[in-house]
């Protein structure tokens, strides 16, 4: 398990399904790979198909499922507001993060100045090889045009010379493209590809990945 010290005000950690379940976590019923936001519990009813979710609720631990995606856990400690979020390659394209701060911002008055972020295990660069297809899609207006989000790199295990997208890195810089100061932003070193005997990745496990899931949880306290 990955605890992060975000604030003493929170609890925040990634951890494997298998790992440990034995705690209550309001989880979407379906992720869709969308920019869909839902509060909880005021939206319970209504979070099927979505990909964050944000309360301002103490004691209620929210989260999301991941296994390569990128997970963003957030903290207005200003209005103490949480959100949990689940960007895929589709979700960081749409920006999610961008969907979720404005909702918060909507429900509780949130700044972005005024939250810190933690960006979880999820593939990096180096593993996470593309086609060009996709690098066309992350040329459009999601991403600053001074922003080297895509490089041809080889393949850590293959060697092979492809397209790779720094999808953390793009989720970084949509963090502070929404007003969240770089220094309020952890982005944690594991890559779930390279380290998929620790946390799970889709991509690496394939026809084995099965329903493993990374759960991926912040509470107020």
């Amino acid at each position: 398990m990955l605890l992060y010290k975000i604030s003493p005000d929170i609890e925040a950690f990634s951890t494997n399904i298998s790992d440990s379940t034995d705690f209550e976590v309001v989880l979407p019923l379906h992720q869709a790979h969308t920019a869909l936001v839902r509060r909880v519990p005021e939206e319970i009813d209504d979070i099927t198909g979505v990909d964050a979710l944000i309360t301002d609720r103490k004691g209620l631990r929210i989260g999301v499922k991941t296994a390569d995606c990128v997970p963003v856990l957030v903290y207005d400690h200003v209005h103490h507001a949480v959100a949990a979020i689940h960007s895929g390659w589709k979700g960081t394209a749409q920006n999610i993060i961008r969907s979720a701060l404005t909702r918060m911002s909507e429900e509780f008055g949130t700044v972005p100045g005024d939250v810190c972020a933690v960006i979880g295990p999820c593939i990096h660069e180096e593993a996470f090889e593309v086609g060009e297809e996709l690098v066309d899609i992350f040329r459009g207006e999601t991403i600053a045009e001074d922003y080297p989000f895509a490089h041809r790199l080889p393949h850590p295990e293959t060697g092979f010379i492809k397209w790779h997208i720094d999808l953390p890195g793009i989720c970084r810089r949509q963090l502070v493209d929404c007003g969240v100061c770089d220094n309020a932003i952890e982005t944690r070193p594991e890559c779930t590809w390279t380290k998929h005997d620790v946390f799970y990745s889709a991509r690496r496990l394939g026809k084995d990945f099965g329903s493993q899931r990374i759960l991926n949880c912040i509470k107020l306290l």
